[in-house]
Parts: structure tokens; sequence; C-alpha cells
């Protein structure tokens, strides 16, 4: 039974991070880009970490999660292409893929070493 509860604050975990990064993706920026010519990406990329390692504590399937959340990232781009003060881009959905395949390779080796 704890394992069970362990797994439903990682799903809370999951989808709260999931609220909030689809809300700052369809708000105006207010804040200024540092290097808009990475620091998005950078962005991008350990959002998307924090939501497979989140997403395979909760669910504990790597494939799905994988197709779920590229999928999810490109649904952003889409919805951002439709806003008048955000823009779609390529760039950031293989942002997220990269932040994926680290998150995938952070979850790697925590099941090597038995903390997944």
């Amino acid at each position: 039974m704890l394992y069970d509860a362990k797994m439903n604050r990682f799903r809370v975990l999951f989808y709260s991070l999931l609220a909030v990064i689809t809300w700052l993706a369809v708000t105006p920026l207010h804040v200024p880009q540092v290097n808009p010519d990475w620091g998005d990406k950078v962005n991008h990329a350990a959002a998307f970490a924090v939501l497979f390692v989140a997403g395979y504590k909760a669910y504990h399937s790597a494939f799905r999660l994988w197709v779920w959340l590229v999928a999810y990232g490109m649904f952003i781009e889409v919805l951002q292409s439709f806003l008048p003060f955000r823009f779609a881009s390529a760039e950031d959905v293989v942002a997220d893929v990269a932040g994926i395949a680290l998150g995938q390779l952070v979850v790697t080796a925590l099941r090597r070493y038995g903390k997944v």
C-alpha cells in the first residue's frame, strides 16, 4: 500500500508540472531572455527531463511516456502558433526530445542503483 501512495504522490507531481508548464507556455513572456538562442532551449530540455522522471516514477512506462511527452511538446508548439504573443518553433520540440532523453538517462541511472 505504501508503494501505491508513493506512485499517487508522483502522479500529483506529474500533473501539477504539466499544468504549470502548460500555463507558462500559453501566457505572455514577462521575463526577458538572457540568451534567447540557447536559454529557452535549456528551459525546454530541463522541463521535459523533470516531466519524464516524475512521469516514470508515477507510471513506470517509459515507452508510453516518450510517446505522450513528444506529442505534448508538439501540441504546445501548435497551440503557441495560434497565440499572438508566442511563436511555434521546431527547435523547441527538438529541445523537448533532448530533455526526454536526459530524463530517460536519469531514470536508467537510478534504476541501475536501485533508486527507482
